[in-house]
């Protein structure tokens, strides 16, 4: 059994027999039908920005009958916005070129809009159509407020581990400065005393300041092991992003499908069931990312006697032979955009549960990522709180 997950096969298409085709002969009709019954806000506005025309969709989503757009603008039906649809109306009339943008049409709603010019009876218009993308921006939102979580946890995990290695430098500089301190003062007279008393306070001032360094380095917050069940992690981890991934474009204008086969029978492990989210999530996102063209993405796991083993296999550009050792690293990063925290991250979660992560290239083309998860046993599930506190 499988979950979470969707399947994409082909099917064989055969064309049926010429004498069953039927064409449309009368276009006038069918364009007034599409216009009618399409899934889409559709509007047209003369030069000045009053409506001429609106179909019933736009009618009905706003609430206002078609004869209140008629002749009216959008400052009059929209105070508050009606300058900002004047402004993309304007650029498309003076540039006479479309126009694409997303829009937002209330508090909590988005729609991607394009904005074009027509000609009607020689005069110039702005037509444009609307399609909702609310739940695309819902999610979107949301899979950037996780990723900037993840992130600042990241840079805050890579800045403690530099500021724990300088605090350890610093205590044993102010140690060896003290036993210098100790020699100085058996050695010199009454007349250097105060002298030597101050810098043993201004040594032991700085090293109280170093420790509470320390104390605030180790006090950094990890979110405690869990015992989670690996294959609804996974699946919960895919519909995150899965809605971004299928349903948006790349930059060249391809579609992507995510073809995955997790078996429900994976055990339960322990781990911090969160940041594992964001370790998968954040592959598939980086997959997508590197598939420009399109193609599928595989996400799969298998379990052995002595580990489960998950792969995340894209058909993108691949990685750089040079830099494949170094992208685990922090801050190290061969995208245009990006912090180069993530897969820092993903490593840094796959120790903590005792677990490792690798990256390869894939023949014929793209990259294939590897998380190996350790099996627990009965008595470490019994006491994953103790596992927790070893961590």
């Amino acid at each position: 059994m499988f979950v979470g997950c969707r399947f994409f096969e082909g099917r064989s298409h055969r064309t049926p027999p010429k004498d069953t085709f039927e064409p449309i002969n009368d276009l006038e009709s069918l364009a007034s039908l599409l216009v009618g019954d399409m899934p889409a806000r559709i509007w047209i506005k003369d030069e000045h920005g009053r409506y001429v025309f609106v179909n019933s969709r736009l009618a009905d989503e706003i609430g206002l009958d078609r004869e209140s757009w008629i002749g009216s603008s959008d400052d009059e039906l929209f105070p508050e916005v009606g300058h900002v649809y004047w402004r993309k109306d304007q650029q498309v009339l003076s540039t006479s070129q479309p126009l694409v943008s997303t829009d937002q049409v209330e508090k909590q709603k988005f729609v991607f809009s394009l904005r074009f010019p027509l000609t009607i009876e020689g005069r110039i218009h702005v037509a444009g159509i609307a399609v909702e993308t609310t739940e695309h921006m819902s999610a979107l939102v949301g899979i950037i407020r996780l990723r900037d979580e993840a992130f600042r946890n990241e840079r805050l995990r890579a800045l403690g581990e530099m500021a724990s290695g300088l605090v350890h430098d610093f205590r044993n500089m102010l140690n060896a400065a003290a036993l210098r301190l100790d020699i100085l003062r058996r050695k010199a007279g009454d007349d250097l005393a105060a002298e030597v008393d101050a810098l043993d306070k201004s040594i032991k001032a700085a090293s109280d300041r170093v420790g509470a360094l320390q104390s605030f380095v180790n006090a950094r917050r990890e979110e405690q092991m869990q015992l989670v069940h690996l294959a609804g992690l996974i699946r919960d981890a895919i519909e995150m992003v899965v809605f971004l991934i299928e349903r948006t474009p790349t930059e060249r204008g391809a579609m992507i499908k995510v073809d995955c086969r997790i078996p429900d029978s994976l055990p339960t492990l322990l781990a911090p069931p969160n940041q594992l989210k964001h370790v998968i999530s954040n592959l598939l996102l980086n997959a997508r990312d590197a598939m420009p063209d399109g193609g599928k993405i595989r996400i799969a796991a298998r379990q052995t006697s002595s580990k489960i083993e998950m792969t995340v296999e894209d058909e993108g550009t691949g990685i750089d032979a040079d830099p494949i050792d170094k992208i685990f690293e922090p801050f190290f990063s061969t995208k245009r955009f990006g912090n180069g925290l993530g897969l820092s991250m993903a490593r840094d979660v796959m120790s903590r549960i005792r677990g490792t992560i690798t990256a390869a290239n894939r023949n014929p083309g793209g990259s294939v990522f590897t998380l190996t998860f350790p099996i627990i046993d009965a008595s470490e599930s019994k006491n994953s709180r103790l596992f927790a506190k070893q961590d």
